[in-house]
């Protein structure tokens, strides 16, 4: 078990995780999340009664077999519930804020049919200490319009001129509908920098086959 001082709480060896296709979650965002499937209902239950209300959010990889038999990929991130909302449909909204990325030992499905997963915070104990840098995502900003208006995606344009969080990439990685692959590739790559030229790359890389493909079209 780590300390993790800044937070006030341990972080625990072994914790809940979520599986969710094409879902990443970051260190310092905020992660929305509806749960209504009984098992993850009990999930949540049991993550609330611990004091550090911890659940892992990772990927599996296969797409065609069942959640029982989904394998996952190596990294995940666990975020802790700081907001909870109980619908009189016996749904439960909840808020995750990401804490620090895990790289995942081993899983199970516990005696309440959720799973539980052993995993090692080593990897990116940096998670835990972010240095908040400036940066300029000029660049950036003017590609992800280039990329919303390709894809037809409504989008604030103007409002994206505003955006100068220093995780900006991170947020963008979750909500843009990018390939699952390249979704976990974001999340593994360690450093927010790299992070930005890897998206770059990938929206460049999606805008250049959108023109392609509309030329070929003529």
């Amino acid at each position: 078990m780590i300390d993790n001082l800044n937070q006030g709480i341990k972080l625990p060896d072994i914790i809940p995780i979520f599986p969710l296709k094409g879902v990443v979650m970051f260190p310092d965002t905020f992660l929305p999340l509806n749960i209504f499937e009984p098992r993850y209902l009990k999930m949540i239950d049991h993550a609330i009664s611990n004091k550090n209300r911890l659940i892992g959010m990772i990927q599996p990889k296969n797409s065609n077999e069942s959640d029982d038999k989904s394998i996952f990929y190596s990294v995940g991130c666990a975020g802790k519930i700081v907001k909870f909302e109980e619908t009189d449909d016996n749904r439960y909204l909840i808020t995750l804020k990401g804490l620090s990325r895990f790289t995942l030992i081993s899983e199970k499905t516990n005696d309440k049919n959720f799973r539980e997963a052993n995993i090692d915070w080593e990897n990116f104990s940096k998670d835990l200490n972010i240095n908040v840098k400036s940066a300029d995502f000029s660049t950036l900003k003017t590609t992800l319009k280039k990329y919303f208006k390709l894809k037809n995606i409504r989008a604030n344009m103007d409002a994206i001129d505003t955006f100068n969080d220093y995780n900006f990439v991170d947020q963008i990685t979750m909500i843009c509908p990018l390939a699952n692959n390249e979704k976990q590739l974001l999340l593994e790559t360690t450093s927010i920098s790299k992070r930005e030229k890897l998206l770059q790359t990938i929206l460049d890389g999606c805008i250049s086959e959108e023109n392609i493909s509309d030329l070929s079209k003529h």
